[in-house]
């Protein structure tokens, strides 16, 4: 006899094509499908569509119903989104059933929110970062972010369960909200950081060979490789990026290697105009499967984030997936919980607190000429995304 799970409605306006889908919602959902129905409802790229009728039945060899919908950039998009998206909770409800609603971030909560103004719908909030401070600071249309922001206090404080990434972003909704809301205490927020799968990133399944014959094809057998990888745009400082790689390649020892998944050819455009040659660096845009092989090849990876609200909520997706394959990182302190991560003895990796070009080498140099084995993938198991499923699974457990 076959058991009937509780389900739970799953919303994300990130779709699961996406790079985030892919290593921060799918594992998750997936990992946890043997205890609990899924419907999924996700907004996804239009370019994407084609891909629909196949994916769902790869996702129903698992239990999980999904529900795409298209994505839209444009203000009246969203707008559209937002009320489609409260439309088809409320017939998910009626023809699918469900008992819990987990959001991920801010849209799908406001969603939940407003229809709980008739209904009482019991809903996990997972803040992720603070997306509308974001907004404030560095969007249009500011309205809407001033409004989110000036209700975020009752969404959390309505949600049965709030999960962010980082234990700084725990603490600032503590001190912001705790005196003011009855319901916002210390035991209902939980602390989940982005999380990778480690048996895909492993360094031990590529042998030397294959690592040399890439370098041999991306014309770097004889230079060492500093990383960026991730997101383009500008929360992402690209100027300290090509800073630091002109600081430390004096003797054209060094290549910059980019993987990123957004505006491949303006970010061409922008590093020429930079400064640097186009031989001394790549950019590609490469499936989350093909990463693993190409980070084998990273001595390096360096990452910095515009100061502001959002960063304090922020656990980079990258950081996870660079310790799991040996890659020691340099970033700065502003960032999520980078100031207790970040330790030389245990992950091999610097804080950049002051930018200039003598602390650029002699954080490098550390780093490179270090002649002992730090383990840093055995000592960063908490970034296993296994780890992480079962603490939503544990969430899952205590409100259904």
């Amino acid at each position: 006899m076959t058991i009937k799970l509780k389900k739970i409605l799953y919303i994300s306006h990130d779709g699961i094509f996406d790079h985030i889908g892919q290593s921060q919602i799918l594992p998750y959902i997936i990992n946890n499908s043997n205890h609990y129905g899924f419907e999924l409802l996700s907004f996804e790229k239009k370019n994407n569509e084609i891909h629909f009728k196949k994916f769902k039945k790869k996702l129903q060899k698992y239990g999980i119903r999904w529900h795409p919908q298209v994505y839209h950039t444009s203000l009246v998009g969203k707008i559209y989104d937002f009320f489609k998206l409260i439309i088809l909770v409320n017939y998910i409800k009626i023809f699918f059933n469900f008992h819990l609603i987990h959001c991920r971030s801010y849209i799908p909560s406001f969603s939940i929110y407003v229809l709980n103004k008739i209904f009482k719908y019991k809903y996990i909030f997972d803040i992720r970062d603070f997306w509308a401070d974001e907004g404030l600071e560095i969007k249009k249309y500011k309205f809407i972010y001033k409004y989110i922001k000036k209700i975020e206090g009752k969404m959390i404080n309505n949600a049965v369960k709030i999960v962010c990434l980082t234990r700084a972003a725990k603490v600032h909704i503590l001190s912001r909200y705790s005196t003011k809301f009855e319901n916002i205490f210390n035991d209902k927020i939980s602390v989940i950081p982005c999380g990778t799968d480690f048996n895909l990133f492993d360094p031990s399944l590529f042998k030397k060979k294959q690592i040399n014959d890439l370098k041999k094809k991306l014309n770097i057998r004889n230079r060492k490789v500093l990383l960026y990888y991730g997101s383009v745009g500008k929360n992402y400082i690209l100027n300290k990026k090509t800073f630091f790689f002109k600081t430390i390649n004096t003797k054209n020892d060094w290549f910059f290697l980019f993987i990123v998944n957004n505006n491949l050819k303006s970010l061409n455009d922008s590093l020429i105009s930079n400064g640097l040659k186009k031989n001394d660096f790549k950019i590609l845009n490469l499936k989350r499967t093909s990463l693993p092989l190409y980070l084998s090849c990273v001595d390096l990876s360096i990452f910095f984030y515009r100061k502001g609200m959002r960063s304090i909520g922020c656990s980079p997706t990258k950081l996870a997936d660079l310790f799991a394959m040996n890659i020691p990182i340099i970033t700065d302190s502003n960032l999520g919980d980078m100031k207790s991560i970040i330790k030389f003895q245990k992950n091999k990796s610097h804080i950049l607190n002051i930018f200039n070009s003598h602390h650029i080498r002699n954080k490098t140099s550390m780093i490179v000429n270090e002649k002992k084995f730090i383990n840093i993938r055995k000592n960063s198991n908490y970034f296993n995304f296994k780890l992480g499923a079962q603490k939503y699974l544990n969430i899952y457990n205590n409100l259904i």
